[in-house]
């Protein structure tokens, strides 16, 4: 499948008689440390179903081990995963390569990375880490390019309702009120619950504003400021039953959720591959049903006779290198797999959220407590405070990085997000309690 521009796949074949360095290297995804790989297969299979995913979170000389996949800061804390992962260090060690081996000869290397392992092998990786065919997925920089295509490019009229949240990515909503200014659409916000109360509170707030002139849904699972799931599929439902289209933000789930993205039955769906995945930055993905590739306005202009998800994906010459540096990340996953990823997150989320409770009785969470309400992802206020400088003083005083939330549109919004790894230590953990009761006081 090929839906770069003509000239790509033109200029191979003149210049085939050079060898593209052997990126099928990269296809042992710990290189860096060869012995990784064939020890984390053996012990999964000698784990098997003695050991479920819940019990392994617990398990700390199993993600001491994995660890070691990563060339991680040695001087910070890092408690902000919820903006980009680091990637393994094969993946940094393909970044460099590939840049080396591209720029020596790119008139020669940029279409023949594409075409021999970017929209075959990373296609296919990427298509089966989320459940769906390769020919269904376009391959992008990342989430806000993938859904921007859909909200702004989903046909719409004057007076056409679009159901959103105050909660939502701030860059989705940039998105919408340019639609609004452009087009006449209407916005309808809801603003749910911190916390939620339960799931049926949530989808009780969206079945509220969802009506007959709904034509867009837009949910965030879950909330980069929160941390909170929402119930996708039931939502779904509602807005099916009215005629609307659902578009998901899963640039904080695609890694962790377990089902399908096929399976949550919505239309569109888009995600970073830096988050959750573990990718290096540079590389996103836009999913949707079949029978709305056509009438999707794409950002950028296909060529004539581009057909399919290719019509979403020219964006003009890119840094190729990046993509096929995606392969180490993406077979760790698969490895490893999201449900004991997701497990692991939680017992870490649990575990901080217990310490930081009984050392601030008055802080307040944004997500209830429960593995349906959240995945890993979670944010504190203390109230009277405000995160900004508390979020400054951890970084420079104690070496802890989180992220201070908060903006304009959602201003009861005024906490820290914690979202650790999954090789994230307890004693990490504790470090940040025990910084974050010294700011508080």
């Amino acid at each position: 499948m090929s839906h770069r521009r003509d000239f790509i796949t033109g200029t191979a074949g003149t210049l085939g008689a050079f060898a593209l360095a052997p990126v099928g290297r990269i296809a042992n995804s710990m290189e860096a440390e060869p012995a990784l790989d064939e020890w984390l297969g053996t012990e999964l299979r000698r784990l098997g179903t003695s050991a479920d995913a819940a019990t392994l979170a617990e398990d700390e000389a199993f993600w001491a081990r994995i660890r070691r996949a990563y060339a991680l800061h040695p001087g910070i804390v890092n408690l902000d995963h919820g903006w980009t992962n680091p990637t393994p260090r094969a993946a940094v060690d393909e970044v460099a390569r590939g840049a080396r081996d591209l720029e020596s000869l790119p008139a020669d290397r940029l279409p023949r990375v594409w075409e021999e392992v970017t929209t075959t092998k990373v296609r296919a990786a990427l298509a089966e880490a989320m459940g769906v065919p390769p020919a269904e997925i376009a391959l992008v920089r990342n989430a806000t390019e993938a859904l921007d295509t859909v909200l702004l490019g989903l046909p719409l009229a004057a007076g056409d309702e679009i159901v959103c949240s105050a909660h939502d990515y701030y860059a989705m909503l940039d998105a919408l009120e340019q639609r609004r200014a452009r087009d006449g659409v209407v916005l309808r916000m809801v603003r749910p619950p911190v916390p939620a109360p339960s799931l049926d509170a949530l989808t009780e707030t969206y079945e509220a504003v969802i009506g007959p002139r709904t034509k867009l849904v837009l949910l965030t699972h879950p909330s980069n400021l929160t941390g909170q799931l929402l119930p996708v599929a039931r939502i779904t439902a509602a807005a099916h039953r009215v005629g609307a289209e659902v578009v998901v933000d899963g640039a904080q789930s695609l890694g962790l959720a377990t089902e399908s993205v096929a399976s949550l039955g919505v239309d569109y769906y888009g995600a970073s591959v830096h988050k959750w995945l573990g990718g290096p930055v540079g590389l996103g993905v836009l999913w949707m049903r079949p029978a709305h590739v056509t009438k999707v306005w794409p950002l950028i202009p296909p060529g004539p006779g581009t057909e399919g998800m290719g019509r979403f994906e020219w964006i003009g010459t890119s840094p190729e290198y990046v993509n096929p540096a995606v392969l180490p990340a993406l077979q760790l996953h698969e490895t490893l797999g999201a449900e004991r990823k997701a497990a692991r997150l939680r017992y870490l989320e649990t575990y901080w959220r217990t310490k930081a409770a009984a050392a601030l009785p008055n802080a307040r969470f944004y997500t209830a407590a429960g593995g349906t309400m959240s995945c890993g992802l979670c944010t504190i206020e203390l109230p009277g405070t405000d995160p900004k400088p508390v979020q400054r003083r951890l970084l420079e005083r104690d070496r802890v990085l989180v992220q201070a939330m908060g903006n304009a549109r959602a201003p009861e919004i005024r906490g820290l997000r914690v979202s650790p790894n999954v090789y994230t230590t307890p004693a990490e953990l504790d470090r940040f309690v025990a910084a974050l009761k010294a700011a508080a006081g």
